[in-house]
This record gives structure tokens, C-alpha cells and sequence, in this order.
């Protein structure tokens, strides 16, 4: 009898076999004005030492190397030039899979990027693996304007575009995935930069829904949004946000009910492991128990993908000489289609 059951297994398999699976791990990670030896980046810097550079670039390979991402969406860093380094060390260590994909952003002022590190080769949209959308101040297409508070009180009204971010799009086992790396004005408890990142939000919801969705990918965004999601608390509980940021980009197309997008963040367990940055209130290089631990840095993935997440964690193991930031990450199964 149990021969028979095995036989009648073994057939009923070959009838109808096991569905493949594709593992993917996701990773977004702030390596804090990661700038190449001998480049001058912009007015703000880490390090102005190549020695320390070095070091920097050496810390932040070894991070990737531990975590081993499939795709990693990589911010704050200052060109190609970083970008490269970055890979060729990777090399180095043996993983000669990964291909490293930049363009240039629009911040005059810190020179800072949002590119890609991946082993999945982008798609070719328009004739480009990594696109930028932005647009001259006299063409509305990718700009948003906004009014905010002046030092005298008085409203005044000001104009703003999407300047880091970053857009590509994969095919992973059928399914169609369109990234949207972001890296939003910062200062949540500023009343400008609140009002500017708002009005950044608003390009991103149209590129959103014209470049990705528009295109047939499930949206993935992913980068530092420099606010806090109002329906996953972090670990400080003094953090709260007064805008509507996270709440527009995770309800990014008014034409459908509800949000489109939840945060990974919401399947961690412990509110205590729920910071991505770390603000050194007196710069003295050390963690000390007045500094500021916030969640800042973000993955939000299509509703209808959740069921595919597997874990989704932030890794606290970045030496402070690498980054103020700290890596969320996501993993993943997706059923080949």
C-alpha cells in the first residue's frame, strides 16, 4: 500500500510539478556622501582626506558583501566615478556579478545621487537602463510648485523639482518591477523643507503613474523619504510627522480605492529595531543616549506583492566612520510566471 501511495506521488508530480520560485533580496542604503579619492563633490562632504575615503568605500563594499543584495538601491553618492569604485571592490571580493548603473541628479548644492548595484540587468527603457526625470523651471512636465512660510511669517511661493532619484525597471521571473529611487528634501521639522518635500511627493506620484505603472511594472519605491510613515511607528516615539508625504506616495493614484503601496517596515516585530539613521547631536562620533534614532529610510511595495515578502529587516552593523545610515532590507520569493 505505502508503495503504491509513493508511485501514485511520483506520478502526480510529473503531472503536474512543483511551481519555480525566484528568490530576490531588495536593498536600499544611504552610504552618506560616498565620494571617490581625488573627486570634489559638492559644498557638503564626509571626508576630506583620500585615506579616509578610502576607508569609507572599504566599509561601505563590506556591508553589501555581508548582506549580499540582489538589487540595491544605493544613495548619496556623488558620480559615476563612486559608483564604479564602489563595484570594482566588489570585484575584488569575488562578486563579479554585480553591475553598477548611474546618472547624474540636479542638486547643484550637494552633488549627491540615488544609483543602482545590481546583478539583474535593468531594462533598456527609451534607450536608457536608468532614467531621471526633470525638467528646466519654465516647463511644468516635472516640477511642482508650492507655497511655504518666510522668516518674516508671510507665505511665499516657490517652485520644486524631483533633483535625486532614480527610475529602472526589471524583469524577474515574469514579473514586470519598476523601481522609484528616491532621496527627498531633509528636515522633517522644518516648515520649508516639509512643504518642498510635499511638493516633490507630487512628482514622484506622476512619475509613478505615468513611467511605471503607466508602463505595466509594479511599482517598488524605495530610498531616504526623510519623513516618517504615520502607520508604522518607529522607535521614538517624540517622531511624528506633520505631512502627508508617506501617505501620498503609498496612495499614489487617486483613481483607485485606497493605497497602492504598503511599508515593508510594518512586518518587522520589534518597534525598537525600527530606526534607519542616526543623528549625532554633538558630532562626538559615539552613540549616546540623547542622540536622535529615527526612521527616515523606506521600502514600499504593491499590496497585492506583500504576500511574497518573506522578511524585511534594517541591519544596525554600519560603522558610523561609514554612514549615518543604516540598511533596509527585504527578501523576497516570487513565483515564476
Amino acid at each position: 500500500m505505502r508503495f503504491c501511495l509513493v508511485v501514485f506521488a511520483i506520478l502526480l508530480s510529473s503531472y503536474f510539478p512543483a511551481q519555480a520560485e525566484t528568490p530576490l533580496r531588495i536593498m536600499t542604503f544611504n552610504a552618506e556622501i560616498l565620494t571617490a579619492p581625488g573627486e570634489r563633490g559638492g559644498d557638503i562632504e564626509k571626508y576630506r582626506w583620500d585615506v579616509a575615503r578610502e576607508e569609507q568605500f572599504e566599509q561601505i563594499a563590506a556591508v553589501i558583501e555581508g548582506l549580499n543584495p540582489d538589487v540595491l538601491n544605493l544613495v548619496e553618492v556623488v558620480s559615476k566615478q563612486g559608483v564604479d569604485k564602489l563595484v570594482e571592490i566588489l570585484h575584488e571580493k569575488g562578486l563579479t556579478d554585480y553591475r553598477g548603473y548611474h546618472i547624474d541628479g540636479f542638486d547643484d548644492y550637494s552633488k549627491l545621487d540615488v544609483a543602482l548595484i545590481s546583478r539583474i540587468e535593468p531594462e533598456t527603457i527609451d534607450g536608457q537602463q536608468i532614467r531621471l526625470f526633470h525638467s528646466p523651471e519654465s516647463d511644468p512636465t516635472w516640477r511642482q510648485s508650492f507655497q511655504a512660510p518666510g522668516r518674516d511669517g508671510k507665505p511665499f511661493n516657490a517652485n520644486a523639482s524631483l533633483q535625486r532619484h532614480a527610475v529602472y525597471m526589471m524583469d524577474i521571473g515574469g514579473h514586470k518591477l519598476g523601481f522609484l529611487g528616491l532621496h527627498l528634501k531633509s528636515n522633517p521639522s522644518d516648515d520649508y523643507s516639509n512643504a518642498q518635500r510635499t511638493a516633490q511627493t507630487d512628482i514622484a506620484r506622476r512619475i509613478l503613474r505615468s513611467q511605471i505603472t503607466g508602463k505595466g511594472y509594479q511599482p517598488i519605491v524605495l530610498g531616504d523619504i526623510n519623513d516618517f510613515d504615520p502607520d508604522v511607528p518607529d522607535q521614538d516615539d517624540n517622531q511624528d510627522t506633520v505631512t502627508d508625504v508617506i501617505k501620498n506616495l503609498k496612495d499614489f493614484d487617486p483613481e483607485r480605492p485606497g493605497p497602492e503601496l504598503e511599508n515593508v517596515a510594518k512586518l518587522m516585530p520589534r518597534k525598537q529595531d525600527r530606526f534607519t539613521c542616526f543623528w549625532d547631536r554633538n558630532e562626538n562620533g559615539v552613540k549616546d543616549p540623547y542622540d536622535v534614532f529615527s526612521m527616515l529610510d523606506h521600502i514600499f511595495f504593491p499590496a497585492e506583492m506583500m504576500p511574497y515578502v518573506k522578511r524585511a529587516f534594517i541591519f544596525h552593523g554600519v560603522p558610523l566612520t561609514a554612514s549615518d545610515h543604516y540598511p533596509v532590507v527585504v527578501d523576497l520569493v516570487l513565483p515564476d510566471r
